[in-house]
Order: structure tokens, then sequence, then C-alpha cells
């Protein structure tokens, strides 16, 4: 596909004792899951980061925050900014599950938006999303001002079409697609899924 993708790791993993980038599943770390996944199927790869120097070794690149830690928008507007193309898929590091295929989906839906947008139990999810570059300006406007809540910024500002479950569901079991991994209690359960959605 000519898109970019972009890998968001530059949160806390405040619950986590470690980096959950680099948490294991099914015996893979989930950053070596999701680039995989990316590298066959995207133009290009990228990773959002803090910490540059504990991705550096995985033949991809590598950029931080060009407005620096400000949550996911921060993320976002870096990796639209370093893109190649006009178009990204964006998703956090720990989505192991996401499906190449509602990728496809998403951007057959994006046409003229800003955005095209999962929405799962009635919450939109800006970090499984598609974007155009067009968004930059609004995504550099709202940093600087201090405007960080994203879903604010797509239902007030960004031109967006809601994808929801009902649509999602022909992909397969959305809460196991969208499953993330916050905690040792999440990467038990993904445990049991990797048996399942990963190759």
């Amino acid at each position: 596909m000519e898109i970019s993708g972009i890998i968001l790791a530059g949160g806390k993993s405040s619950r986590m004792k470690f980096n959950k980038a680099f948490a294991e599943i099914g015996g893979r770390r989930i950053i070596d899951i999701l680039v995989n996944k990316f590298r066959e199927n995207f133009a290009e790869t990228i990773i959002i980061c803090n910490e540059p120097q504990l991705f550096s070794n995985l033949g991809v690149q590598v950029y931080t925050d060009l407005i620096p830690r400000l949550g996911p928008l921060s993320g976002i507007h870096a990796g639209l900014t370093y893109a190649g193309n006009d178009r990204a898929f964006v998703c956090g590091c720990d989505t192991p599950f996401v499906s190449m295929e509602i990728v496809e989906y998403l951007l057959s839906r994006l046409g003229d938006h800003d955005s095209a947008v999962t929405e799962i139990e009635g919450r939109l999810q800006p970090t499984a999303a598609v974007y155009s570059r067009r968004c930059l300006p609004l995504l550099t406007e709202s940093l600087e001002r201090g405007w960080l809540k994203l879903v604010r910024l797509f239902y007030e500002q960004l031109d967006a079409v809601v994808v929801n479950e009902s649509e999602l569901a022909a992909f397969g079991d959305v809460n196991e697609l969208f499953f993330n991994i916050n905690d040792v209690d999440d990467l038990e359960k993904a445990q049991a899924i990797a048996g399942r959605l990963l190759k």
C-alpha cells in the first residue's frame, strides 16, 4: 500500500516494569510483530518514541516528537511530518493483533477526508486510524495551544469518517483485533489470542 505506517512507542508503560513495546507474546516481541506487518504492507515504517536508542536496531526509521512529550497527539504530528506519503496509518505499540485488512478498509473510506478513525464501544480510537497529511496544520495548532485531547480534535475540527464496530466486525472479533496490552494481566490474555491471530 502506498501509505506510511506509524507506530507510536512514546508511552511511559507505567503499569509495566519495562517498555511494553518489548513485551513478548507468542515468543515474539510486540514491536517486532508490528514492524514485520508494516514492512510487508506499507511503503515505509516509522517509529515515534522518546528513547530512539531502544529501537535503532529494527531497520526502520525512528524519530522523536517535534513538540515533545505531549502525548499521542504529539506522536501523530511527528509521524505525519516525517512520513513520505500523503496518507498514514497510525497505531500504538501495544496493539499486536491489528489487521491489515482493516487498514485497507479504512484507506478505502478515507477519500478526501482528513481521517478515517475506528470507533470501539462508542469511543473513537485515534491511535487506530488512517490520516491524511492535510491534518498537519490543525495538529500543529492544537499542540501550540495546548489542546491535547485527540477526541475533541476529531469531533470539533477534523473532517473524519468514523468506522464503527458493525463495519469492523466483518474482519473478525473486534475486541481481539484491537486488544491493547497495558499490564501483566493483559499480557497473559494476549498469549491466548496470539495462538489464533499470529502466524
